[in-house]
């Protein structure tokens, strides 16, 4: 049988060209989970390795507070009564903190979208080709939010029974103290939990029909979780 050389050649420097393409896909991410599931050390710790930005939903809305903007303004309103901002109020702070962002290289939304309403506005403003689901169970997220404190100052966070500080109360990295969160109690979390079934876990099928979801066991401890992610990414074509 006559073997078609110029068919092999033509075959192989397709998929020579694909994988190539998959080898330089940059990350345009985002990452959600319950509070407690280590989202925001996992953004942070990818957006360290990759050097690109972390656009973090929470501080995006203090700064836009903090400068006393129309939209800041309107959110603090929100925020002084405990209730969430409407999504046309988010969205339009996303909007903008996107036109001050070089995103060429990659970036991580971390807090946002919330919603599958927001996920829908998000991708008319960017593609997002990766969405990193951290997956952990309701009762490791207890356990670990009323054992959790957090530095003043440098913002580390501790665990009272994994992962202490040397001296009780003081922070190990630069000697600020540690403070709990108010809302870290058994009761208010799972409220919190309950909120995040509800309102922002259906974005695991909103982007698992989109062929970008990446699902990851969240209950294990941070390296575990951070190489799973890596190696995950990287199986992908992602570079990592």
């Amino acid at each position: 049988m006559a073997i078609d050389f110029r068919g092999c050649y033509i075959l192989y420097n397709f998929w020579h060209s694909i994988l190539s393409f998959m080898k330089t896909k940059i990350i345009k991410a985002i990452i959600f989970g319950p509070q407690g599931s280590g989202k925001g050390t996992q953004g942070n710790l990818l957006s360290e390795r990759l050097n690109i930005p972390i656009i973090g939903a929470g501080d995006v809305f203090r700064a836009e507070i903090a400068k006393k903007t129309k939209l800041g303004n309107l959110v603090n309103q929100y925020v002084q009564q405990g209730l969430l901002a409407p999504d046309e109020v988010v969205n339009a702070i996303i909007a903008r903190q996107l036109k001050k962002i070089k995103l060429d290289k990659g970036f991580i939304f971390d807090g946002y979208p919330r919603n599958v309403d927001q996920a829908i506005y998000l991708d008319k403003l960017i593609t997002i080709n990766l969405a990193i689901q951290l997956k952990i169970n309701d009762e490791e997220v207890i356990e670990r939010l009323q054992y959790r404190s957090q530095c003043s100052k440098c913002k580390t966070i501790y665990h009272d029974k994994e992962a202490p500080p040397v001296k009780p109360g003081q922070c190990s990295v630069c000697g600020g103290k540690l403070t709990k969160r108010a809302d870290d109690r058994p009761e208010i979390i799972a409220q919190r939990l309950k909120a995040y079934h509800f309102m922002t876990e259906p974005l695991a099928a909103y982007y698992r029909q989109k062929g970008v979801l990446l699902v990851i066991n969240a209950n294990q401890s941070i390296p575990y979780v951070f190489e799973d992610v890596i190696k995950k990414m990287s199986k992908l074509g992602f570079i990592v």
